[in-house]
């Protein structure tokens, strides 16, 4: 009796120390303070799989995750129509995170007649979109007044495509009306109308150097000159957008340099996502600046946002972002 009391004993002793020894454990797993924020989730809008915002998505969401039980912070990159679609869902937040046009951003936040506008928030800069329309060269369309004979691809709903198609046809003062014809395809199905000569005028606005463009090019394609009349025509509408330029020789040797129009893209966030995890991003973006340029190559032009550049963005920046500017070394 007394050696079977002495060993319930030893084992409640034991219990005890394994109870005290996971307590400790747990102790330690605890986050420290600053760690216990709410948005450890992110979810990312890109847009579709064959444009510029599926990639550069993947690799923003590749770089967070790659330190994510150090930051908390996971994210996860959604296939999504693109711009116009991102600003809504981030600024409604159904996403936590949203790649998006600088123009149609300033305009989301902007509107009042929207109840969630007001709430977007810049995270960062991303890269230049210069507006590219490319041609058939089998249409006989040689200038921009020409797209009207041809079929011209305006672009799904929800993506910034659409937009810019609608923005530049505007400045001309072209109806869909007047057009021959028109479609709304999204990008694998318009490069393969394009190829089978369905379609004859595409908008796109991609980083430079693009697949696409070199797969639409292989197809017969030709970049067409913006007149600077439409550049400054577009410019006076959306304060957002400069003249940009696609270099000579940038997809062959036959391609000479053209004039275009083009705008910033951001990273944005909704001003009720947690400061803390929106630092996070901001400030592990900021360390892998150098590194993302260099190994996406649709990240080329990006900028890192330093506080000079803070006031000239179409939004205002996130208090997690700016937290992470003002720390980070000159």
């Amino acid at each position: 009796m007394t050696i079977f009391r002495t060993w319930c004993v030893v084992l409640a002793l034991i219990g005890l120390s394994l109870g005290l020894t996971m307590m400790s454990a747990t102790a330690r797993a605890e986050p420290t303070e600053g760690d216990n924020f709410h948005d450890k989730l992110m979810h990312l809008g890109t847009g579709p799989e064959s444009g510029s915002f599926g990639a550069i998505g993947d690799t923003l969401c590749e770089t967070l995750n790659a330190v994510r039980k150090t930051t908390l912070v996971r994210c996860i990159p959604l296939r999504s129509a693109g711009s116009s679609f991102n600003i809504q869902a981030v600024a409604n937040g159904s996403l936590q995170l949203g790649m998006g046009q600088e123009d149609l951003v300033a305009q989301a936040y902007t509107d009042t007649t929207s109840k969630t506008g007001g709430t977007l928030r810049a995270v960062a800069l991303l890269h230049n979109s210069p507006i590219a329309i490319m041609v058939r060269k089998a249409s006989g369309i040689t200038t921009l007044a020409q797209i009207r004979q041809g079929v011209v691809n305006i672009g799904n709903k929800g993506a910034g495509y659409y937009a810019n198609a609608l923005m530049v046809m505007k400045a001309m003062d072209l109806r869909e009306s007047d057009l021959a014809g028109a479609t709304y395809l999204q990008s694998t199905d318009f490069i393969r109308a394009f190829c089978e000569g369905k379609v004859d005028v595409i908008f796109n606005a991609l980083a430079h150097p693009s697949g696409q463009y070199r797969q639409l090019r292989a197809c017969g394609g030709e970049f067409l000159d913006i007149p600077p009349d439409i550049i400054q025509k577009i410019m006076t509408v959306s304060r957002w957008l400069t003249p940009m330029t696609i270099p000579a020789g940038m997809y062959d040797a036959q391609q000479g340099e053209v004039s275009t129009v083009g705008m910033r893209n951001l990273l944005v966030t909704n001003a009720g996502v947690d400061d803390e995890a929106i630092f996070r991003v901001a400030t592990l973006l900021r360390a892998q600046h150098t590194k993302l340029k260099t190994t996406q190559s649709d990240l080329s032009s990006m900028v890192m946002l330093d506080k000079t550049q803070v006031n000239t963005l179409g939004v205002p920046l996130h208090s997690g972002a700016l937290r992470a500017i003002q720390r980070s070394k000159p």
